[in-house]
């Protein structure tokens, strides 16, 4: 688990580190990285996924998702005290990373902790290793559950709220997968 988590993170700074200097001008309804390739498609997922996001507090997740919804104030006072606008956007873009990697974009609650993206290596990691190093079926089958439990909450709390859902079709979901 522990190599799993470090290769996420060192994966996450890389790619950081890496486009750092080319970062574009900040738009909350643009991508950061060009979604046509398959590179940025790669930088965003391994961003969204990186375990270390899951360290800010509540407190400072509500902070940077402000820091987007006023984004044009910040680049406005920027702009008129002469900053360098390359690192408010690059701040600005980390805002919301941070921000909609623990709030979910439908209902704008707070998603817990195992149940974001950032957090499938570290929570999930371990329960796979329990079913690889399972020596008996009931020990199998007891890990594949949790392992499918883990899955549909995973599931549940990224899923696209837009639209009801009725608890009577989640669970029959669940109990048929």
């Amino acid at each position: 688990m522990v190599a799993g988590v470090t290769t996420v993170s060192l994966g996450a700074a890389v790619v950081e580190t890496g486009t750092s200097s080319s970062v574009p001008p900040f738009d909350p309804s643009k991508q950061r990285f060009d979604q046509s390739t398959f590179i940025g498609r790669f930088s965003k997922m391994l961003l969204g996924c990186d375990p270390k996001l899951l360290l800010y507090s509540h407190s400072q997740v509500q902070h940077h998702q402000n820091q987007i919804l006023n984004y044009q104030d910040i680049l406005d006072a920027a702009s008129s005290s002469q900053q360098d606008m390359q690192s408010v956007h690059r701040s600005l873009w980390e805002s919301q990373r941070i921000a909609t990697a623990a709030i979910h974009p439908d209902t704008d609650q707070t998603i817990p902790h195992p149940f974001r993206m950032s957090g499938y290596v570290p929570f999930n990691g371990p329960i796979c290793v329990a079913m690889v190093a399972s020596t008996s079926t009931p020990a199998l089958l007891f890990w594949s559950w949790v392992n499918q439990s883990q899955n549909a909450l995973i599931n549940y709390f990224n899923r696209n709220a837009s639209t009801e859902m009725d608890s009577a079709t989640i669970l029959k979901s669940y109990a048929t997968a």
